[in-house]
């Protein structure tokens, strides 16, 4: 895309964090904004904040994983501004925490509903119409997690590596169908937000909680490691440059571009993984 004054964008995850930031930067360049989150005192304040801006935006209740949900937000995205031209599909959570084998299976639907599901449910929602004008792009949120694994994060994991394939497969189609739309599949590294911390609050033992002490550890590790993340409106201008540049592959940072080099040594030398670490340069 080259042209964004007077178009919309959809963002689901939009009331914090990197969708917040996608937000921003859509209704900084002139785009009229639909935000999709459960988050609705968050959700209120963004649009306000964009109208603040002096563009048109409204807020939906979007439970990603469900199907219906997604549809109704495109229905009322297309109702209030005419079509979709944007969509980031976003949302997501930590979800689940410890291992594997204990999480049980209400802690691995909920957990892959929001974050493999809800894209799914995403372009089944929004791509037909944007086929029809074919003027777009769709960003999918996926992570440096679905290139590189580590413990006790299961579900998490499985949910990643799931939009990248799925993200690859839309562009391959897209491509094959002599589209026009874009695909753009974010990974992001530490990103400084509030998405850990939400998994915290959950009472132990509910899903989407830590589960046992070894998913406690590695949530504590994530914690860390994503307050010292970059800041969430640096993706949202990436996002935007990677929109202009029709950009597919879009990684916040170079420093797990050595774990990602050296597992695809590994696959192709039939050797097990290793767990996968950021640079420290």
């Amino acid at each position: 895309m080259d042209s964004f004054k007077g178009k919309t964008a959809v963002v689901t995850g939009g009331a914090s964090g990197m969708g917040r930031a996608m937000a921003r930067r859509f209704a900084r360049a002139g785009m009229n904004v639909a935000i999709g989150d459960v988050n609705a005192d968050g959700m209120a304040a963004v649009v306000s904040e964009l109208e603040g801006l002096g563009v048109q935006a409204i807020g939906l209740h979007t439970d990603v994983s469900d199907e219906a949900a997604n549809m109704a937000l495109n229905a009322a995205a297309c109702e209030a501004f005419g079509q979709v031209n944007i969509v980031c599909l976003n949302a997501g959570v930590t979800g689940s925490a410890g291992r594997s084998w204990d999480l049980t299976k209400k802690d691995w639907d909920w957990t892959l509903g929001i974050l493999l599901d809800g894209v799914v449910h995403g372009v089944r929602a929004f791509v037909p119409g944007m086929l029809e004008h074919g003027d777009g792009h769709i960003v999918m949120t996926a992570s440096i997690a679905g290139h590189v694994s580590s413990a006790y994060s299961g579900p998490y994991m499985v949910a990643k590596h799931g939009v990248v394939a799925l993200a690859e497969t839309l562009y391959h189609e897209l491509r094959a169908e002599k589209s026009d739309l874009g695909v753009t599949c974010l990974c992001p590294g530490f990103v400084n937000t509030d998405i850990v911390a939400a998994t915290r609050r959950r009472p132990a033992g509910e899903v989407g909680s830590v589960q046992d002490e070894l998913g406690g550890k590695w949530l504590d590790f994530s914690e860390r490691a994503l307050a010292g993340g970059i800041d969430p409106e640096i993706v949202g201008e990436q996002v935007y440059d990677a929109i202009v540049d029709s950009q597919f592959w879009l990684f916040t940072d170079k420093a797990w571009d050595d774990a990602i080099g050296l597992k695809n040594q590994q696959i192709l030398s039939r050797q097990p993984p290793t767990l996968g670490h950021p640079s420290t340069e």
